[in-house]
């Protein structure tokens, strides 16, 4: 198994030795600055070639990376950029990421509430939002991952305890007959 799955699966069991709590509306109108999300993002310049932005998505292990300059952001360059724009055919990894970013992307602040981030994320459908200062300086990124996090924090046991299910091992419906 990954990495990342027994890093996971330890914080929600640890999250689940913790007293339940309940997912209500003050769960999510808590800032996102009470999540965990990296204080310095990664980031790359935007004439840094595609080949060196993708070299350091797959060292960092992670989806996205801001692009900043003169510490102010000027867009993102994230997987599916790479995927649906097919950057590993031809001359383009050695083009620069500005021509294959996206430009001014939507951002959050660290104060906006998690319920705003998530509906911004499925209305735009991002899996990563940047955070900024009121300058535009980035000051982290949001994942998906982490608004996921945060709300499965609320019942670890019951996504802990669901059994796998898969065509290799289909539910039995014969139980309640379906």
């Amino acid at each position: 198994m990954s990495e990342g799955y027994d890093e996971d699966l330890a914080m929600y069991e640890e999250a689940g030795k913790q007293e339940q709590k309940g997912l209500d509306n003050d769960a999510l109108m808590r800032p996102i600055g009470d999540l965990d999300y990296p204080t310095s993002p990664a980031a790359v310049t935007p004439d840094q070639t595609v080949g060196e932005a993708i070299e350091k998505l797959a060292q960092r292990r992670i989806g996205a990376l801001l692009v900043t300059q003169d510490e102010r952001l000027v867009g993102i360059f994230a997987e599916r950029d790479l995927l649906l724009k097919e950057l590993w055919k031809g001359d383009k990894l050695n083009r620069p990421v500005s021509e294959f970013m996206t430009p001014d992307p939507d951002t959050l602040t660290p104060d906006d509430t998690i319920a705003f981030a998530l509906n911004r994320m499925v209305e735009g459908g991002y899996r990563n939002v940047p955070l900024v200062d009121p300058a535009q300086k980035p000051v982290g990124l949001l994942t998906m991952r982490d608004v996921m996090a945060h709300i499965i924090s609320y019942f670890p046991t019951e996504v802990i305890n669901v059994p796998p299910h898969s065509e290799h091992n289909p539910p039995d419906r014969s139980v309640d007959g379906g």
